[in-house]
């Protein structure tokens, strides 16, 4: 299959799974992200300056307590615009908070489908991360208990990891509202994102 090339772009998608107490990961979902303006802050920092701490880091997985399990949470509006503020203004909710996660591999670089017999060998990278914790940065449960319902994701820079608000936001996206995802007593959620640069 012939790709089109003519227009440079950033795109990416994600993949949750099931991941049961045993380490297996079972595919749920994929559905694809929006790239935040702040990933050009991301780039020149690294490809400009060389400072690899703001190489990816890991992803926040913004979840509600819910009062019934069925209940769907209504994701906020958001454009490409808006960066950690958002995440910083979560804490004043009685409801909602983030599990600011670290990946759990190193990415993995592949190659585009349909590049092949260019002249790139790796132009995409995946990247690994799991649910982790009780509590999320605010301070909310996130538990079966507090039927915590995970709604949306980020894939986040992290230069330093004891301090969240030097973070920067790559990619944002919110599950389909059906298809939001409510913590589980055995088991947690596991994440490939992958973005590919065209």
């Amino acid at each position: 299959m012939k790709v089109e090339k003519n227009d440079a772009s950033v795109s990416g998608y994600i993949h949750t799974y099931d991941v049961s107490d045993k380490g297996v990961w079972t595919y749920k979902l994929k559905f694809h992200n929006q790239i935040q303006w702040t990933w050009g802050e991301i780039a020149c920092k690294l490809f400009g300056e060389g400072r690899k701490e703001y190489k990816i880091g890991g992803m926040y997985v913004e979840f509600e307590n819910v009062t019934d399990p069925e209940d769907e949470v209504s994701a906020p509006y958001f454009d490409r615009s808006e960066g950690i503020e958002y995440y910083s203004a979560i804490s004043s909710s009685a409801t909602r908070d983030y599990l600011r996660i670290p990946l759990i591999s190193q990415p993995v670089a592949s190659l585009i489908s349909g590049y092949e017999g260019e002249s790139i060998v790796e132009n995409q990278l995946t990247f690994f991360a799991q649910t982790s914790g009780a509590v999320g940065v605010n301070g909310k449960a996130f538990s079966s208990a507090a039927k915590s319902k995970v709604f949306g994701l980020a894939l986040v820079s992290m230069p330093k990891w004891e301090d969240h608000t030097q973070d920067l936001i790559f990619a944002r996206e919110y599950y389909p509202t059906n298809q939001q995802v409510l913590k589980q007593t055995s088991s947690q959620i596991g994440l490939s994102w992958t973005e590919q640069f065209k």
